[in-house]
């Protein structure tokens, strides 16, 4: 058991590049210059081979850890026997002024040491393994305090505060630690330019600016409801996950942690999903932060030109929808879990609910910013409309990205007919011109095909596929964009189903019964439990909604982090870490939640009685 579980690991990051740092001080993943880029430390995904960059005390230790308050900046503290000592992670972000007065490298990871009491022994072994482990280090010591490599114009530079031991595969070094004394750790990367080394004092002045730069950015958070910590949390965690120069929003920082341990569920999350990256949009804009929508909005313009009015499921950050899977054979994978890929061959499927929740982003940007609409962005709504009318009769792949052929999913068809209603009302509010008599007609037919053959009178419940028995968790964000109330009697009888089939230990897996096309298990669904009590807010059984989001919050980690899946068994977190999706949904679940309790009423947008 040499790898930590996955919920040990904290992310830091500058919405450029990031770092898994484990409760034992290891930096075990990090991809430079940006989140899609190979890894120089990837431990992660193999031990032996990976790298990391680890400082913790050379005798043994007890750990605490917690987010400086309303920042990413991470502090570990470390009780041994002979005294506390604190390491404090980040990377430095700053607003563009701050950047435009001061030379700075293209990237950096600070590491503090701090003696809070006592005196603490301790270790740090700094073994950078560019290209997923397969390109040598290359080290060569500058001074006594300072290592570089350069590979091919990236080079990678560490500024010790301590006396480094080095050779051409790693430094290490032991060093006490004493109060009153900062010790400064501090790897750069920069490439094609020449390497900037940053001082001590500077580091110092950083690491102000970094807290500053988050607490300006936290405090525009304008929610005031039930669970604003966690909340607050996670829309820093979404934060981390945006690419700043494009817009674009990764689904997760890591690659092939598995859906279970050992198997092959083990993906490529460092691309953007059209689908997580409007639901953040969504999310952003209630909570007052209006430029990441915004900016996701121009990333989306640029994306499609190559596709539009067909939409890719995902994107890298800067817009080229190809993104071709391979496995990287020679990692052993996180505990043994192969393959280990880069890349996603999901690019090529077709997901009919991202034409519905990428209109419903932009409606929801323009109804809530009242800002106007460009050409080329009519031209993209107008065109995914009229897509969707040609193509929503088709089988698709789904929102879980099945690899066994299509099918007519219930809930691709849903959000069929949110694209074309959310369609008609951008012309109906004046913000765009189209055919918004002939979209409205068109998703009348959906509905009524939704509500003929997605519904089972028979097990009482909306099923995975059209004419289906097997059960879906997605079917629970119907209520959630409106098809029909959360209190719909065939809404209540769906999630009364979903939940005696799916609910293992209080948790949701994704569906049950239903040949995936990939072999093996995998953990719960965190955004499944948070979609369900979304959906009972919905229908205002608000005590029911509470004690579902709070058993969900069991599955965090210490430090407020979701991964993708839970296992239920354990409560140990499964899969990508930390999962975009899993922070969206936990915010949907609070808002709805903190409406109901306001009494708002959860319309939809046509007859709630059966057609």
């Amino acid at each position: 058991m040499r790898y930590p579980p996955i919920e040990d690991y904290a992310l830091v990051g500058d919405s450029r590049a990031c770092a898994l740092i484990s409760r034992d001080g290891s930096a075990d993943w990090m991809c430079l210059p940006r989140f899609d880029s190979p890894s120089l430390f990837g431990r992660i995904l193999d031990w032996d081979r990976g790298g990391h960059f680890l400082i913790a005390p050379a005798v043994p230790y007890d750990v605490r850890r917690r987010y400086v308050d309303g920042t990413n900046v991470l502090e570990t503290t470390f009780r041994a026997e002979g005294g506390e000592a604190a390491l404090i992670d980040f990377m430095p972000a700053q607003t563009e002024e701050a950047k435009s007065r001061a030379l700075a490298p293209l990237r950096a990871l600070v590491r503090l040491v701090e003696c809070r009491s006592g005196r603490v022994p301790m270790r740090l072994e700094y073994v950078p393994r560019p290209l997923y482990g397969t390109g040598a280090a290359g080290l060569s010591a500058r001074t006594r305090y300072e290592v570089a490599a350069d590979r091919g114009g990236h080079v990678t530079h560490l500024h010790s505060d301590v006396a480094l031991d080095v050779s051409r595969r790693d430094a290490r070094g032991r060093f006490d630690v004493v109060p009153g004394e900062r010790l400064r750790f501090v790897m750069t990367y920069s490439w094609a330019e020449p390497a900037v080394i940053i001082s001590d004092s500077y580091t110092d002045h950083v690491y102000e600016q970094t807290l500053r730069f988050w607490r300006d950015w936290a405090s525009r958070c304008t929610y005031d409801g039930p669970y604003r910590d966690a909340v607050l949390r996670s829309a820093l965690t979404l934060k981390l996950l945006s690419y700043a120069p494009s817009g674009a929003i990764v689904a997760a920082p890591t690659t092939s942690l598995p859906e279970e341990i050992g198997g092959e569920r083990n993906w490529d999350y460092r691309y953007c999903w059209i689908r997580d990256s409007a639901f953040t949009v969504k999310a952003m804009l209630s909570l007052g932060f209006y430029e990441e929508a915004e900016a996701f909005v121009s990333w989306l313009l640029h994306a499609t030109k190559l596709t539009e009015p067909e939409l890719r499921p995902m994107y890298t950050i800067y817009g080229e929808p190809r993104l071709p899977e391979r496995e990287l054979l020679h990692l052993e994978g996180y505990r043994c879990s192969r393959p280990v890929r880069s890349g996603n061959g999901a690019h090529r499927q077709a997901q009919f609910d991202v034409y519905g929740e990428l209109v419903d982003a932009v409606h929801a940007l323009i109804a809530i910013t009242g800002r106007k609409v460009s050409g080329d962005e009519a031209a993209l709504i107008r065109g995914v409309a009229d897509y969707v009318m040609r193509h929503w009769r088709q089988p698709d792949d789904g929102i879980w990205e099945a690899r066994s052929g299509r099918r007519h999913y219930t809930h691709s068809k849903v959000m069929a007919w949110d694209a074309l209603e959310h369609a008609a009302m951008l012309v109906e509010e004046g913000h765009i011109d189209g055919d918004a008599a002939r979209w409205r007609s068109e998703a009348a037919i959906i509905r009524r095909e939704v509500m003929e053959r997605g519904f089972n009178a028979r097990v009482g419940a909306f099923t995975h596929t059209f004419e289906g028995d097997t059960f879906d968790a997605a079917v629970l964000a119907i209520p959630l964009v409106g098809f029909l109330r959360g209190d719909d009697p065939r809404m209540l009888s769906t999630i009364a189903a979903v939940r005696e089939q799916l609910s293992v230990n209080g948790f949701l897996r994704r569906y049950r019964g239903f040949d995936d096309g990939v072999s093996g298990g995998e953990g719960c669904f965190i955004t499944c439990n948070f979609w369900l009590a979304a959906a009972l807010a919905h229908g205002h059984r608000i005590e029911e909604a509470r004690e579902v989001f709070e058993h969900t919050m069991t599955a965090a980690n210490d430090v407020g982090i979701f991964s993708e899946e839970v296992d239920p068994s354990t409560g140990g977190a499964l899969g990508n870490t930390p999962q975009g999706l899993s922070h969206i949904s936990l915010i949907t679940a609070a808002l709805a939640i903190a409406r109901a309790e306001r009494g708002d009423v959860f319309g939809d947008h046509g007859p709630v009685t059966a057609e």
